[in-house]
């Protein structure tokens, strides 16, 4: 049985799961790509159920067990309201954390993510246009390309990173198609 802990992080999917629990997905700062299930997170009465929202940054304490863990307290610190408010934002956030789940491997710590994540998400909180939005999307990508020991396309200035990052997961993203 492994240890319980505390740490702070961004959650990447929630799922709901049977009549009162949600499986959450969390990057966290300092213990990677980690699972949970939030165990009556979906009653009314629930403490956790505001803060499991997608891109929400939060503290949260884990329980004891096995894998996917229990996520005994949560607690947000930023929630991103402006990303939410607007489509185009909430796909390109969807499409990063998309392409951030299907590459980064479960319970490896890695820091630089959490924290390149999170500055990424506070710089697409204020921007105020869709270009500048793009270009931070493509600056996030590069950098995600470089960091995981990806090969970077071959006119990384004009390539598709959506189509690259596809054929490096084999996998149709569905982010883009969000609108």
């Amino acid at each position: 049985m492994r240890a319980s802990f505390s740490d702070t992080g961004i959650i990447v999917r929630s799922v709901d799961s049977g009549e009162a629990d949600k499986f959450v997905s969390i990057i966290t700062e300092n213990h990677g790509l980690q699972d949970f299930v939030a165990r009556g997170a979906r009653r009314l009465t629930s403490k956790k159920a505001p803060h499991l929202d997608l891109f929400n940054l939060v503290k949260f304490q884990s329980g004891r067990g096995e894998h996917p863990r229990f996520l005994d307290q949560v607690e947000s610190t930023a929630y991103f309201p402006e990303i939410k408010k607007d489509f185009a934002k909430v796909g390109l956030c969807l499409t990063i954390i998309e392409i951030l789940t299907n590459t980064l491997p479960i319970e490896v710590e890695d820091r630089e993510i959490f924290l390149s994540l999170k500055s990424f998400l506070e710089a697409v909180e204020k921007s105020d246009s869709p270009k500048e939005n793009n270009r931070l999307g493509r600056k996030f990508g590069l950098f995600l390309l470089r960091h995981l020991g990806y090969p970077l396309p071959k006119l990384p200035q004009s390539a598709k990173l959506t189509t690259y990052f596809e054929s490096i997961m084999s996998k149709k993203l569905i982010g883009p198609l969000i609108k």
